[in-house]
């Protein structure tokens, strides 16, 4: 074992202050930007505004937006959102922080949880430092900012790899661990049906296929914990199966789950090994120390605690890798484990690491600093210079954290260099992240909205009646409300307007015939242009005042 992991005497007091750090460290971390960020295409938006209508119907069993049936995911995350709401501000109108809420506590609880799974594999301080470093890498502070399912999930899989670990290291394991392994299988099959136990299930089967050994599992098998998670999960199954008739099944896995798993779905395909590819971005600034960490691991392949890691990374990234639907967060609940392999077998001294490696860990910075130097020419390069000062900031930063890391490694000082690490990346994520909020180029729908809401206001209205044609992005929806209506760019002319007090029209310009805005009895407003981040594409907004006679 390293340095990292040899034992240190901690009194119960100096423990408790290591996980209180490690909780404020991470809050920190996916603090910033929390209420600044605009909601987001498409999914973060159709989440929100779903649960928001789930409060407002008081129907909480069906999941709709807008009309139209949301027969996708379990009911597992409309109920954590709908619940922070009434907690918080008790109204649907709630802003889209308090609807972030869930994300931001379950990524928090997701970066202690990947504490309390490395501790029994590597010891406290290393389980520690790699929850830290964790926290900096950029995929969990992405989804700690925005309210969807994947940090929710990402802490119910630790919860029961945590559990996992100690069984398969055949420490004892209590009724109450025992208890909290099926109630967080249960709360992952709710937040995202079977995509919740499909790591914890994958790492058993590949620990049972490899040693040829499954009894340490047996403390698993016991009724009444497995009786309270059905308990929990099949009054909804059963609910929404006869309110739907059956169709939420179908939705989910034969209109959701079948398409991503038999071809790129909505335009998100990419080839098998496109992970692997994006690993210096998506793992960054933790990379540089798995790479260091390389021979200690395999040379360790055979022993327990590396094998317990490799066994929960492995499978899960081969079988994301397969699927041609590629999303950048896909391959989120490897990332713990492989910061448990970087960190707990990190050797101590640079000369135990041989050269290529160490040359290749090094050249492992450059892909995450390069992506903050693009985000820097971007925002320069558009006038944004609160923007481009934030991501200056930030990008320096970083540079001086990584130095002081390799000045750390070059000391053989292992705690210092992961702490810098941790401390660079969430400097660099913090604020490229905090800066993007700041560039309205990355946002059409808001800059869309503020001309809407001046052609109300100058009406007297406090809301306008909002259309989007040929741009139907569901941010729209949760801006303009429920009664916003989104029609594809092959609507007549006398179908998408529908002249009236306070009445706008968001026109995707070149998605359909070239409009005659007076013709059609608008006035045009403004124009807006910007990155519609849910289409992958530069659009050109034209805001048209239908105001007419009703």
């Amino acid at each position: 074992m390293t340095s990292l992991s040899a034992p240190h005497p901690v009194t119960g007091t100096r423990a408790a202050w290591h996980w209180l750090a490690l909780a404020l460290f991470a809050l920190l971390a996916f603090l910033p930007a929390q209420s600044a960020l605009p909601v987001t295409d498409r999914d973060e938006a159709r989440y929100v505004q779903a649960s928001r209508q789930m409060l407002e119907s008081r129907d909480f069993v069906d999941i709709r937006f807008q009309e139209e049936p949301r027969h996708k995911k379990p009911v597992g995350i409309y109920w954590l959102q709908s619940a922070a709401v009434m907690a918080v501000s008790g109204g649907p109108e709630a802003p889209l922080w308090v609807y972030r809420l869930p994300s931001l506590a379950g990524a928090v609880l997701s970066v202690l949880l990947v504490a309390v799974a490395g501790a029994p594999l590597f010891g406290r301080r290393p389980a520690l430092l790699a929850a830290a470093l964790f926290a900096g890498t950029l995929v969990i502070g992405g989804e700690a900012r925005i309210a969807k399912t994947d940090a929710a999930l990402l802490a119910t899989t630790l919860a029961a790899q945590a559990v996992l670990a100690r069984l398969y290291l055949r420490e004892t394991v209590g009724r109450p661990a025992v208890w909290g392994f099926w109630l967080a299988i249960a709360a992952g099959l709710l937040i995202k049906g079977p995509i919740g136990p499909m790591v914890p299930g994958l790492t058993a089967l590949a620990l049972v296929a490899l040693d040829r050994r499954a009894g340490w599992l047996r403390p698993l098998a016991t009724p009444l914990p497995i009786a309270a998670a059905l308990a929990l999960v099949l009054p909804w199954v059963v609910a929404i199966t006869l309110r739907t008739e059956g169709a939420f099944w179908t939705g989910s896995v034969g209109a959701d789950l079948l398409p991503k798993i038999a071809a790129g779905q909505e335009g998100k395909g990419a080839p098998p090994g496109t992970y692997l590819l994006t690993l210096p971005v998506i793992f960054w600034p933790a990379l540089p120390l798995l790479i260091l960490a390389l021979p200690a691991i395999w040379r360790t392949r055979r022993e327990a605690t590396t094998r317990f890691c490799l066994a929960w990374a492995i499978p899960v990234w081969l079988v994301y890798e397969a699927v041609p639907t590629k999303l950048i967060h896909y391959t989120l609940p490897a990332l713990p484990a492989l910061a448990l392999l970087a960190v707990g077998h990190l050797p101590a001294t640079a000369s135990a690491v041989p050269r290529l490696l160490r040359g290749l860990a090094v050249l492992a910075f450059l892909p995450g600093l390069a992506l903050g130097g693009f985000v820097l020419n971007y925002s320069a390069n558009a006038g944004d210079r609160a923007a481009a000062a934030l991501v200056l900031a930030g990008l320096a930063g970083a540079v001086v954290a990584v130095g002081l890391a390799i000045r750390f490694w070059r000391r053989s000082q292992p705690v210092g260099l992961v702490a810098a690490l941790a401390a660079a990346g969430v400097i660099l994520h913090g604020a490229l992240i905090s800066a993007a909020a700041r560039m309205p180029q990355l946002w059409p729908t808001e800059a869309a909205m503020a001309l809407a809401g001046e052609v109300a206001a100058a009406q007297g209205c406090d809301l306008p009646r909002l259309t989007g044609w040929g741009y139907q992005e569901p941010s729209l929806v949760w801006r303009g409300g429920r009664d916003t209506r989104l029609l594809p760019a092959s609507t007549p002319v006398q179908e998408a307007i529908r002249p009236g007090a306070c009445e706008v029209v968001i026109h995707l310009r070149g998605a359909a015939p070239d409009l005659d805005a007076e013709a059609a009895g608008c006035q045009l407003a403004g124009t807006v242009e910007g990155l519609a981040i849910g289409a992958g594409k530069w659009v050109t907004l034209d805001i048209l005042d239908c105001r007419g006679t009703p």
